[in-house]
C-alpha cells in the first residue's frame, strides 16, 4: 500500500467518525435530562388541571403554532391551533367537569430545546346535563423551549381502543 493511499484511507476514516459523531445530535448529561424532564413536566400537569377546569384559554398560554405543525384530535388533522381550541370553545358546554388520569406517561429529551412526551389513559368526563362517559385517550405531544419557555408546538390526541 502506498503512502498516499494509507493518508487517503486515515483521512476518510476520521471524516466518517467526526460526521456520524454529529448526526447523533446535542449530547446532554443526566442531570440536564432530569431538570429538563421536571421543566416539562410541570408545564404539562398544568395544562392537565386546566383541562380539567375545561380552561381553553390557560391551555392555549402553554402552545406556540408558529410553525403551524398542526394538530390531531381523533382523525381530525387541525392545521392552525386556532382552528382545533376555536371548535373546542364552541362545544364548551358551561359547567362541564373532567377528571384524567395516566396509566403511561413517557418524556423523551431529544436535546435541549425538544421534548417528546408520550402518554394513555383515562378521562372522565361530566356534562352539565348529569350524562357523563369515560373515554381512553393516546397523546403525543411535542415541546419546544421558546423564549426560555417550554410550549407545545404539535400535538396529536386519538382515542384507545
Amino acid at each position: 500500500m502506498t503512502m498516499k493511499t494509507a493518508l487517503t484511507i486515515t483521512l476518510i476514516s476520521f471524516l466518517l467518525l467526526v460526521f456520524n459523531g454529529q448526526s447523533k445530535g446535542q449530547i446532554l448529561s443526566n442531570l440536564q435530562k432530569t431538570k429538563i424532564e421536571k421543566q416539562v413536566d410541570s408545564i404539562f400537569q398544568t395544562m392537565v388541571k386546566a383541562a380539567e377546569n375545561v380552561d381553553y384559554d390557560k391551555i392555549s398560554l402553554g402552545v406556540d403554532d408558529k410553525y403551524n405543525a398542526g394538530f390531531i384530535v381523533n382523525n381530525s388533522y387541525y392545521i392552525k391551533y386556532d382552528s382545533l381550541i376555536s371548535i373546542l370553545k364552541a362545544n364548551l358546554r358551561s359547567g362541564t367537569k373532567q377528571s384524567i388520569s395516566f396509566r403511561n406517561k413517557k418524556i423523551t429529551v431529544l436535546s435541549a430545546n425538544i421534548v417528546l412526551l408520550t402518554a394513555s389513559g383515562d378521562a372522565y368526563v361530566e356534562l352539565s346535563t348529569g350524562q357523563s362517559f369515560n373515554a381512553n385517550f393516546l397523546w403525543s405531544i411535542v415541546y419546544e423551549k421558546i423564549n426560555n419557555d417550554w410550549k407545545v408546538i404539535h400535538s396529536h390526541q386519538s382515542q384507545a381502543n
